[in-house]
């Protein structure tokens, strides 16, 4: 991986965070073109569940001679929010950026992303319907569904009004921002809980080109339980913007008893 790293105690500026289950197949081309986009100093975080193909051993691996590639593992499967979460967490950079590691999230978009939050923005969304990016073929079903969830989404949560894509996986922020949700909560938006988070602080779009998986399997459960999920972490992200406006940022937290 190229690029320039931090000295030795120099937090990097960006922390790339990827939730991982048995993708070892996506992850070589996967780091190697966030090596070679323009980043200030940078780390990629690691969150694997379980994963029996080899992922975690390469990943240590790449983390052996390059102390950038830093890695956490978790037995047994969880979902995507809780994983992406803990790597926040421990994230040392001051943006950190979310995204998936299926290649459908192109890395390229995140110097545009970090470009954004240098000049004021607190988060930044990578848009599917912004202009200039696309959804990418997929079935009737899926896109009912994506775009059912996003109806949800802007008639429970006034922050998902904000931005066209409110359901993407793919974003940055401020650490800053950042207040912690209960370790305990599983789902698979933590888009909805960044935009409760950011209150009415400056959010940008950028535009990106959704390209389906060529290997590996979705991680993202379908049909009523996606459904049941999702309708739980849009409540919750409500919960969480009506909180924030209450109470100091250091005493929010999620109670475990609204978890699915």
């Amino acid at each position: 991986m190229s690029g320039p790293a931090p000295g030795p105690r120099e937090a990097p500026a960006v922390s790339v965070v990827l939730a991982t289950l048995n993708e070892r197949k996506n992850l070589t081309e996967l780091f190697d073109r966030i090596g070679r986009i323009p980043l200030p100093s940078f780390e990629v975080i690691v969150v694997d569940d379980g994963s029996t193909d080899g992922t975690r051993e390469y990943v240590g691996e790449r983390g052996a001679s390059d102390p950038r590639v830093r890695l956490l593992t978790h037995e047994g499967k969880q979902t995507t929010v809780r994983a992406q979460c803990q790597g926040i967490e421990v994230a040392h950079g001051r943006y950190v950026v979310v995204m998936d590691a299926d290649l459908q999230h192109p890395p390229e978009a995140i110097p545009g992303m970090i470009a954004s939050l240098e000049q004021g923005a607190s988060l930044v969304v990578a848009s599917r319907y912004a202009p200039g990016g696309s959804p990418g073929p997929r079935t009737v079903r899926r896109r009912l569904i994506s775009r059912g969830a996003e109806y949800v989404a802007k008639a429970l949560l006034p922050g998902a009004r904000r931005v066209t894509d409110p359901v993407s996986g793919y974003f940055a922020f401020r650490k800053e921002v950042w207040t912690p949700i209960n370790p305990e909560y599983r789902g698979y938006k933590l888009l909805l809980f960044l935009l409760a988070m950011v209150g009415k602080a400056p959010i940008v779009e950028v535009p990106f080109r959704f390209v389906p998986r060529t290997e590996g399997a979705s991680k993202v459960v379908e049909g009523p339980a996606f459904l049941r999920h999702f309708l739980i972490e849009v409540i919750l992200a409500r919960r969480l913007a009506t909180n924030l406006t209450t109470r100091p940022l250091s005493t929010t937290r999620l109670s475990p008893r609204y978890g699915p």
